[in-house]
C-alpha cells in the first residue's frame, strides 16, 4: 500500500523549543504523531513518507524566517520530507500549502497508476487544504485520510474564549475551512466516537482510537528536589491551566486537606496561572513550576504520590476529545486520579481512580484515600495502569485498526 502521512512533528535535534522566544505548542502532539506512525510502519510492515511541516512560532517569536526544504529519514529505510515554508504570519500558510502540495503531487506521480492514500494528522489548515487540492486533481485514485483527536470551532474550546478580532476570524476563516475541506476526506480516525458527528461524516467509515502510547526516549528522569519533597504526599499536575481544565476545582479541593505533610505541585501555564500564582502565595503547600520539559515532568511523575487531571464532565467539548495525559499518567505507574468523563473508553475504569463526584470535597477524599494507602497498595495500583497501557495502547495493537481501514479503503 501506498502512505503519505503528513505531519507536524518536532525534531528534537533542531532544538526548537529552546530556541522559541515563547512557549512552543505542539509538544504533546509530537509524541502522539510519533508513535501513530510507529504503529502504522509495523502493521504495514514497511514505513510510510512522512511529509512533515516543523511548525514553529511566526517570526520574530521564532528566530527564523526561512524553513528550507530537507530529507531525512523517520526510521531506516524511509525517504521523507520537512517542508520549506516562508515564517511570517499569513504568507507562512500560503507557503507550506503550497509546498507540500507540491511534494505530495510528485510522490502521487512516482507511484505509477497504483492508488495513492494520503493521511494528514490534525486539523492543520494547510495540510488539509494540500490534500483537498491532491484529491480534487487525482479523484478516486488517491484516498485521503484525516487523523485528529480534534475538533474546530463550537466543539472545541472556543465558545469559552472571549471574542475579540483574531478569534472572530479564526471562526469565520480557519475553522468554517477545515470543516468544509473535512468533506473531501474519504474515511477518518477520531479519538472519540461523538467526533463523527461533530464533523457530519456518520456515513464514512472511521475507527476510534483513543490514544497511542510510546514510552519516553529520554529514559534518565530529572529528579526534582529530593530533600525539599522528601516524605511529603506529592499531588502533581502538568499541563494547561484552564479554568475549563478544573484548575479552580483543583486549587479548591487541596485547600480542604488540613494535612501539613501534603503538597501539590503544578507545572504549565494558561489563563488560569494568575489563579495559581495566588493559590500558591496563600498556601505554602501549593508549588507553581511554570513551564518544564519532558524530561523534567517524568522526574516529577516518578517523585509524587499521586498525578492528577481534574477535568470535569460539564462543559460540551469533554465528549469530543480525549486527555492524553490520562494515558501518560497511567503510563507512569502511579495512581491516577480523575473524573470520569464521557470520553473515557469503559475499559479504562479498572485502572483510573474516579473520584465518587464532581464536587470539591469528592475530588479531596479521593485524594486523601489514594494518599493514605499503604505504599504496596499504590504501587500495585500505579503498575495495573502502567501494564494495562504498554501491553493494549501500543501503537502496533492499536494502529492495526487504522491499516485494516485503509486496506478496505484502497
Amino acid at each position: 500500500m501506498n502512505v503519505a502521512y503528513c505531519s507536524l512533528l518536532l525534531p528534537e535535534e533542531k532544538k526548537l523549543a529552546e530556541r522559541a522566544k515563547e512557549r512552543l505548542s505542539g509538544i504533546s502532539g509530537h509524541k502522539v504523531t510519533y508513535a501513530a506512525i510507529k504503529g502504522i510502519d509495523e502493521n504495514l510492515h514497511h514505513p510510510v513518507t512522512v511529509f512533515n511541516i516543523i511548525n514553529t512560532l511566526n517570526y520574530p517569536k521564532f528566530p527564523q524566517v526561512i524553513f528550507h526544504e530537507e530529507k531525512w529519514s523517520h526510521v531506516g529505510g524511509s525517504k521523507d520530507w520537512h517542508i520549506g515554508y516562508i515564517n511570517l504570519f499569513g504568507i507562512k500558510y500560503v507557503t507550506q500549502a503550497v509546498n507540500l502540495h507540491k511534494k505530495l503531487r510528485k510522490w502521487v506521480r512516482s507511484r505509477g497508476h497504483g492508488k495513492c492514500l494520503v493521511c494528514v494528522h490534525y486539523i492543520y489548515y494547510p495540510a488539509m487544504l494540500a490534500a483537498a487540492w491532491l484529491k480534487k486533481e487525482y479523484g478516486n485514485r488517491v484516498v485521503l485520510c484525516l487523523n485528529t483527536g480534534d475538533v474546530p470551532g463550537k466543539y472545541g474550546l472556543c465558545p469559552q474564549e472571549k471574542m475579540n478580532l483574531k478569534r472572530f476570524l479564526i471562526e469565520q476563516i480557519v475553522d468554517k475551512g477545515i470543516m468544509k475541506m473535512a468533506d473531501a476526506f474519504d474515511c477518518f480516525v477520531f479519538a472519540t466516537k461523538d467526533m463523527a458527528e461533530a464533523f457530519d461524516v456518520n456515513s464514512k467509515p472511521f475507527v476510534v482510537l483513543e490514544c497511542v502510547y510510546t514510552p519516553p526516549v529520554a529514559s534518565n528522569a530529572i529528579e526534582p528536589e529530593k530533600k525539599v519533597m522528601r516524605n511529603k504526599k506529592i499531588v502533581f499536575y502538568a499541563g494547561a491551566l484552564r479554568e475549563e481544565y478544573g484548575i479552580g476545582h483543583l486549587l479548591r479541593a487541596f485547600s480542604l486537606i488540613r494535612d501539613p505533610d501534603y503538597r501539590l505541585v503544578l507545572a504549565g501555564g494558561g489563563s488560569a496561572e494568575k489563579e495559581v500564582r495566588k493559590a500558591a502565595k496563600k498556601d505554602s503547600r501549593i508549588k507553581y513550576i511554570g513551564f518544564i520539559s519532558p524530561k523534567e515532568v517524568v522526574g516529577w511523575q516518578q517523585r509524587s504520590t499521586v498525578l492528577i487531571n481534574p477535568r470535569t464532565s460539564g462543559l460540551d467539548y469533554v465528549k469530543y476529545s480525549f486527555p492524553s495525559k490520562s494515558v501518560d499518567s497511567l503510563a507512569s505507574g502511579k495512581p491516577y486520579i480523575a473524573h470520569k468523563l464521557p470520553c473515557d473508553p469503559p475499559e479504562y475504569g479498572q485502572y483510573i481512580q474516579y473520584a465518587d463526584d464532581e464536587t470539591d470535597k469528592g475530588l479531596r477524599d479521593k485524594i486523601v484515600e489514594i494518599c493514605e494507602m499503604p505504599e504496596k497498595e499504590r504501587e500495585w495500583i500505579g503498575n495495573k495502569g502502567k501494564m494495562f497501557i504498554l501491553n493494549e495502547k501500543n501503537p502496533k495493537a492499536m494502529c492495526e485498526r487504522i491499516v485494516d481501514m485503509w486496506e478496505k479503503m484502497v
